[in-house]
């Protein structure tokens, strides 16, 4: 039995939106797999700057290792909502490179569909999303102060259009809200392991979840959801530096397996230049076309993914 949590805020609308998402994909069928690589074999948080010298000794006790992360108490209990809260607060005023992919064994139809998205956010509000969705044409959306751009590669050429940059200031939360589904639904489902583990000399608080949240069962009604694990990476920052979860998906005829992992990296470390297929800014207004980065994927969890 784990941890539970007291009942926290639904927090941010992205949540919403990936639920919705994830309706789209419940109604095809899918896959038969193995089981995957453990949560902690597949996501390996690296590092994140050097914040520099600090007057406060290093907690030595597994009990002050973790109440020295925000929101996270010294005999483990997490407030969510200051959770998420730490997270969106932070990344908001730092650049960083978000990746998220989505992955599929066995099946067909749109339920298998994979996403791979790399984002990239400047401190100047400058952003750079790639998207190479499985069975999509690859594109690259460019953002700055004076508008957006699209390159889109297919089979039939390339081309560069104008975009809708969307912004909201700070530019950096809009793909920080990325991971709040997962964030806000995962850990108020409760919990059973937080403790404080050391990748490339920096120390992380990790929370394991064996709790399926309703609404992957509610969204793939016509499957039993078995074998779900979230596993969950925080930094000293009050950041969420990396999620991973899986999960299998069982009827009569099928074994679909789905894995998704959002990883924050180069934490402050982040540019973003202007490519070379970025034409002057124009003159007169143009028509943007649609940003369908501006969707996350369905995520059985957010896609958790998104932009």
């Amino acid at each position: 039995m784990g941890r539970s949590s007291e009942p926290e805020p639904t927090g941010s609308g992205r949540a919403l939106a990936a639920v919705a998402l994830l309706v789209v994909l419940a109604g095809c069928s899918v896959f038969a797999g193995g089981s995957g690589p453990t949560p902690a074999e597949t996501v390996t948080p690296a590092p994140v700057p050097d914040l520099g010298p600090t007057d406060t000794p290093a907690p030595e006790t597994p009990r002050e290792r973790l109440g020295a992360f925000p929101a996270i108490s010294a005999d483990g209990e997490i407030n969510v909502s200051q959770l998420h809260a730490a997270h969106i607060a932070y990344l908001s005023e730092h650049s960083y490179t978000l990746e998220w992919d989505r992955r599929t064994a066995g099946g067909s139809g749109t339920i298998t569909r994979e996403y791979d998205r790399r984002i990239a956010v400047g401190a100047d509000g400058t952003f750079l999303v790639r998207n190479a969705d499985g069975g999509t044409n690859t594109m690259v959306t460019y953002g700055d102060r004076d508008g957006a751009y699209r390159r889109v590669e297919g089979p039939n050429g390339t081309g560069v259009a104008p975009a809708s940059p969307g912004f909201i200031d700070p530019v950096g939360q809009r793909y920080a809200e990325t991971a709040s589904f997962e964030i806000l639904t995962f850990l108020n489902e409760g919990y059973d392991s937080v403790d404080v583990v050391t990748r490339d000399g920096r120390p992380y608080a990790r929370i394991v979840s064996g709790n399926v949240p309703p609404q992957i069962p509610e969204t793939y009604s016509a499957y039993a959801v078995h074998d779900f694990s979230a596993t969950l990476w925080v930094a000293p920052e009050g950041y969420v530096r990396a999620i991973h979860y899986e999960f299998d998906l069982r009827n009569i005829d099928e074994r679909i397996a789905v894995e998704w992992r959002y990883t924050y990296d180069r934490v402050g470390e982040t540019t973003v230049d202007r490519p070379e297929w970025v034409p002057e800014a124009p003159t007169t207004p143009q028509t943007p076309t649609d940003d369908p980065s501006r969707v996350p994927p369905e995520t059985a969890a957010n896609a958790s993914a998104g932009d």
